[in-house]
């Protein structure tokens, strides 16, 4: 997890690849987080405004994490669509587990009416967001919570039901960019949360990452990785999974897997052009999941 006295380089490079993808010059693919900017520095914020820059941008991307931008712009994209069909369903509550910057209880304000979000988050990283949202003259929706929360240590249901939180409420959970920096007692701790304190039919969407043992010959995979663990020396990388057992440890602890989105299906989903060619290759080195509780 993210140092408590440092605001998350990783949050802030995701934050970063979703501004860059929101100028896309490619309409096909653009991305619709339009707010992402608002983290980056002034000189950033200029570079986006300059198409001429943006195949400078991407390079200098693929050679830290080839398919990384790509993986991005399919994880925006998906976990928007889940957001955006559980608001238009009326989903009572909406829990960003590790939030970082995520700005989706803004630009989905118009949708949110009878659902409450709450924001989970490391207190420094929320509070720098939250300062940078304030500079930017841009209002956090009334039905917003933000919640701060160590993983490791804190008691989530105490930190949520205090911040008004109801099990008995269907709720959506969003776990998006986590896992893989949590020890993995700590997330099967939160998922034995999720299933203990949330109905039948609550949801819970998330990625990981697969095992290194894995990644040879994947896309990107191998180089990935190695350059997660050396930019985030604060966000050490602990917990992989198999992709072969997401169903079988989903079971385990109390859930029943609904879809399971390989990087090959991201890419024909996501990065498909009108032409029917390929905007890029995205990375392999991890897995999107949705899932509800069962029991």
């Amino acid at each position: 997890m993210p140092s408590v006295h440092q605001a998350s380089i990783s949050a802030l490079n995701v934050a970063r690849c979703r501004a860059i993808a929101a100028h896309e010059t490619r309409d096909d693919i653009r991305g619709h987080d339009t707010l992402a900017e608002v983290f980056l520095d002034e000189p950033a914020r200029q570079s986006l405004k300059n198409p001429a820059i943006h195949p400078v941008i991407l390079k200098k991307l693929t050679e830290v994490s080839p398919g990384g931008y790509e993986y991005f712009i399919a994880r925006t994209a998906y976990l928007d669509d889940i957001v955006e069909q559980a608001l238009i369903d009326h989903m009572p509550q909406l829990v960003f587990l590790g939030a970082g910057y995520d700005t989706r209880a803004c630009r989905f304000r118009h949708l949110l009416d009878v659902t409450t979000v709450f924001e989970l988050d490391e207190p420094t990283t929320q509070t720098h967001k939250r300062g940078l949202l304030d500079q930017a003259n841009i209002q956090s929706p009334a039905q917003l919570v933000y919640v701060p929360i160590d993983f490791t240590h804190d008691d989530l249901l105490d930190r949520l039901t205090e911040s008004g939180y109801a099990p008995d409420k269907q709720t959506l959970f969003i776990w998006e960019g986590v896992t893989y920096y949590l020890p993995p007692r700590t997330v099967e701790e939160v998922l034995h949360f999720i299933r203990s304190n949330s109905p039948v039919g609550s949801q819970v969407c998330f990625d990981y990452m697969l095992p290194a043992s894995q990644l040879e010959g994947r896309f990107g995979a191998m180089q990935s990785r190695a350059a997660m663990q050396a930019m985030y020396t604060e966000e050490p990388l602990l917990f992989d999974l198999d992709e072969a057992l997401i169903t079988d440890f989903l079971a385990e602890h109390g859930f029943e897997l609904i879809e399971h989105v390989s990087a090959e299906e991201m890419q024909e989903r996501y990065l498909t052009l009108e032409d029917g060619t390929s905007a890029g290759q995205i990375l392999d080195l991890f897995r999107l999941a949705l899932a509800q509780v069962i029991e």
